[in-house]
């Protein structure tokens, strides 16, 4: 009867590592777009299990491009207005 040898633990934890490089691309990314800080936020999509949470919060962080956009346009029109 053969005997069962359990799995190496790096096999065991590469599924692992490869969600958290997705997640931490996706981060990078997304600091990219919304102006965030791109070092911090790749690091803390690159944590295991913590970055499944922070993924929420990245794709939900408000867009400080678009918001400094924003304000340009209406300190414009408030010009415009005078």
């Amino acid at each position: 009867m053969e005997t069962c040898t359990p799995p190496s633990p790096l096999l065991m934890f590469l599924p692992l590592l490869i969600a958290s490089m997705v997640i931490a691309a996706v981060a990078n990314i997304l600091a990219r777009q919304k102006g965030g800080s791109v070092v911090a936020w790749t690091v803390l999509g690159a944590i295991p299990f913590v970055n499944f949470f922070l993924v929420w919060y990245f794709a939900g962080a408000v867009n400080l491009r678009l918001e400094d956009k924003l304000d340009r346009v209406i300190a414009g029109l408030g010009k415009a207005a005078e």
